[in-house]
């Protein structure tokens, strides 16, 4: 076996891992916002959020306002995000409350063939 050829296999092996452990969600592609729910509100959300992570961190949770509200005090606390303002920090908590609820209304949903 050449260096090529095993070159090509551990390439292959390894974006067949890659393809199968990343999921392709159904929105993802036609919104700006990634995969999240496009509402009024996501903008501010989707950049309070993916400052420091990606947005399907937030897509996959499901927490109450008051959860909500205790992860971002943690958040600015703990992991050094900006302190948002009030206006932008109640936006972002409708916009999650509505969205990102214990409910998961709008759990990313894999693509259907």
């Amino acid at each position: 076996m050449t260096m090529a050829s095993l070159f090509l296999r551990i390439f292959f092996f390894f974006m067949s891992i890659f393809m199968v452990a990343t999921p392709a969600f159904s929105n993802e592609e036609d919104n700006e916002f990634g995969i999240l729910f496009n509402a009024p509100g996501v903008e501010t959300t989707y950049y309070a959020c993916s400052a420091c992570h990606s947005e399907r961190i937030v897509a996959q949770q499901g927490l109450s306002r008051k959860g909500w509200e205790e992860m971002l005090v943690w958040m600015v606390e703990e992991q050094g995000m900006f302190e948002l303002e009030d206006a932008e920090r109640n936006e972002v908590l409708d916009y999650l409350t509505t969205h990102y609820n214990v409910d998961r209304p709008n759990f990313p949903k894999r693509k259907t063939n």
